[in-house]
C-alpha cells in the first residue's frame, strides 16, 4: 500500500478526490508517484476542457508562470544534460524588494519553454512538482495547500543556491524583471530541501506544517 493513498469521492456535491497520508515516513516523490498513478488509473472528471477524463491533448495548464524549486531545477539540469548555472536560461527571475520568485521562461504566447509545437511537454518525465501535483478535477483543500507549502521552502532554496553560485563566478543572479540591490543571503536561510538532490530525499513530514500534517494523518 502506498504511504499516501488518494481516493475517489464527492466534494461539495461534485465528482473529485481526496487524500491521507498512511505513514509519517513518506517522502514527495512518495507523495507525487501516488497521485500520478492514482491519476492516470482513476479518469476523474475535468472541470476543463469538458468532457476529458485526462490530460492527453491538453495543454491548457502549461500557458501559466510556473514556480519551480531546487529540486525541479535539478531534475531539469538531469534531463537536459546542463549544469546549474546554465539552467538558468530556461527561468524567469523577478525580483521585487528583497523578494525573488523563479518560475519556468514561456515563449511568445506565453507558452512554456519546454512545450513543442505538437503541444507535447519535452520534459515530461521530470517535469517540475507543480506541474505533477496539478489536475484541473475537484481537489480538496489540503491538495492546494501541500502544493503551496512544498513549492514556497523548495524556491526559497533555489533563490538561496542560485545567490551562493552565482556569488561564486563574481556575479549576481541574472534578472529577467527587477533588481537584486536589496536581496541579500542571510535573508534566505538553509531548509529540509538545502543539499538534496530528489524529492525522495525529503520527507513530508519535514516540510509542511504540524497542522497540515495532523489532518492529512486522520
Amino acid at each position: 500500500m502506498h504511504k499516501v493513498q488518494f481516493t475517489k469521492t464527492m466534494l461539495k456535491g461534485m465528482a473529485g478526490f481526496d487524500l491521507q497520508v498512511k505513514s509519517g515516513n513518506a517522502s514527495i516523490q512518495e507523495f507525487l508517484d501516488a497521485m500520478n498513478e492514482f491519476v492516470e488509473k482513476a479518469a476523474l472528471p475535468r472541470l476543463w476542457p469538458p468532457n476529458c477524463s485526462n490530460c492527453y491533448g491538453c495543454n491548457l495548464c502549461c500557458h501559466e508562470p510556473l514556480p519551480v524549486t531546487s529540486i525541479d531545477v535539478e531534475n531539469i539540469c538531469r534531463a537536459l544534460q546542463i549544469d546549474f548555472i546554465e539552467s538558468f536560461k530556461y527561468l524567469w527571475v523577478q525580483v521585487q524588494g528583497n523578494v525573488v520568485d523563479i518560475t519556468l521562461k514561456r515563449k511568445k504566447g506565453h507558452n512554456c519553454i519546454f512545450l513543442n509545437q505538437e503541444g507535447i511537454c519535452k520534459i515530461y518525465s521530470a517535469r517540475p512538482f507543480l506541474c505533477q501535483s496539478f489536475i484541473c478535477s475537484n481537489v480538496p483543500e489540503s491538495l492546494n495547500e501541500i502544493r503551496s507549502q512544498i513549492v514556497n521552502q523548495g524556491m526559497d532554496e533555489l533563490v538561496r543556491k542560485a545567490i551562493m553560485a552565482f556569488k561564486s563566478r563574481g556575479k549576481a543572479i541574472p534578472v529577467n524583471l527587477g533588481s537584486t540591490r536589496y536581496v541579500n543571503l542571510n535573508d534566505w536561510p538553509r531548509n529540509c530541501f538545502s543539499d538534496k538532490k530528489s524529492y525522495s530525499k525529503i520527507l513530508l513530514k519535514n516540510v509542511l506544517s504540524s497542522d497540515l500534517m495532523r489532518v492529512l494523518l486522520l
